[in-house]
Parts: structure tokens; sequence; C-alpha cells
């Protein structure tokens, strides 16, 4: 938003205190998740169930998604969150595969979902490595949306480049994605989400320098 770091706790510790949000402390020196409670999702007046505390093995994960959301706002792009996602039954999947003893099945849901014009993009948040198995299910779940016209395309949010590798190989043995699927590292959407704000902060800072002085009495004056 383009605040600067004490301001945003500012609001932050507001909202707190409102009991709109609640915070959830992290390892010492990672600060803290914020999620909104019950009452601030009534006060959005969003139609959706407020997040429970995550568990530390959560934590990671959602600091992504959090990070994802930040770059997809300094973008300018519209998109559906995680208990967005959630709510719609659309965005429910049906995973197979096989492993070393059985078959498994499982449900999935994409991480977030942009909006671009009338294509939608899901977005996936890889940190920890999955079985090849699994991957190639997730995979493949893809390509059918993007055969049925449900999706324009996947973007792979990976924690490191090995996971990028590994997600990109699975890929080359599923379906011919080419163009409509994008991988991108954590520590890259992060260089940029800040690279932004900072841009935006100073071109605010500029345009104020640059605006005549308030005339006296004249509007709020």
């Amino acid at each position: 938003m383009g605040w600067s770091e004490v301001a945003a706790r500012n609001h932050a510790r507001r909202l707190e205190r409102e009991g709109w949000l609640e915070r959830c402390p992290m390892t010492w020196g990672d600060g803290s998740l914020f999620l909104a409670t019950r009452k601030g999702v009534l006060m959005l007046g969003v139609p959706l169930i407020a997040a429970s505390t995550p568990a530390p093995t959560w934590w990671a994960h959602d600091c992504a998604c959090a990070w994802t959301a930040a770059w997809l706002t300094v973008r300018g792009r519209v998109f559906l969150g995680q208990r967005e996602v959630l709510s719609r039954p659309e965005w429910s999947g049906q995973l197979h595969w096989q492993d070393r003893n059985s078959l498994k099945r499982s449900g999935h849901r994409p991480d977030l979902v942009a909006l671009r014009d009338s294509s939608r993009f899901a977005i996936e948040v890889e940190l920890a490595g999955k079985s090849r198995p699994r991957l190639d299910a997730i995979l493949k779940l893809h390509d059918d949306w993007i055969r049925g016209g449900q999706i324009g395309g996947v973007i792979y949010i990976c924690g490191n480049e090995e996971g990028q590798r590994r997600v990109e190989r699975s890929a080359q043995q599923v379906a011919p994605f080419g163009h409509k699927l994008r991988l991108e590292l954590l520590d890259t959407i992060k260089e940029q989400t800040i690279a932004a704000r900072e841009a935006s902060r100073s071109g605010r800072a500029a345009g104020a320098s640059a605006a005549p002085a308030p005339m006296l009495g004249g509007y709020g004056g």
C-alpha cells in the first residue's frame, strides 16, 4: 500500500486493538502473521469464514501466500485470496496418484487465483517438495482445467531453484504447457514487490513536493 514500515505497524496495532486482526507471533526474528478475525471479516462485509490461527508448519506457506498477494496487488492485479478460493466449490479438484503402496486420492485447490480480463490463472505456492506422483497429479489437474477453459494458465511460486526445476521437469512429462506455465522464485517476487512499493512512495513524495501550496482560506485551509 506504499506505507512506511512504521505506518504499517501502527495501522496493524490499531486494528488489533479493535479486535479486527489477530497477531500470530512466529519464530523470534521472523515477525508476526496477522489474520482477520471473525469481527474483522464482518466489518469487511465479505461472505467468508475467518481463518483459524495457523500451526507453525503453515507459517512459511502462509507468509509466501501473503507475499504473492502483495506482489499481485502492486501490479494492479485482481485476485481471489486463500479464503475466497476455499469458499468456491468450482476451485476444488480431485487428485489421483499411485505411491509405493497404494492408489491415493485427495482434494486440491490452488492457493490463489489471479483474474485478468476474462481469464483466470491458478497460483500454486510450492515451498515443500511434494512426491513426484502427487506433483504430477496436481499439474494434470491444471492441464485439465486449461483444456476445459476454466483457467488460462498456472503460476508456480517456488521457494528455491531446485523446487523450480522439479516443477519444470514434472510439467514436461505431464503436458505441453508451453507459455501457460509460469515459474517464479519467492525471493524474486519479494524483491519486485518491495521495489514497486518504494517506487510508489517516491512517486507520491515527488508529487507532493511539486504540488502548489494551498491558499489561505481555501478548502480545508
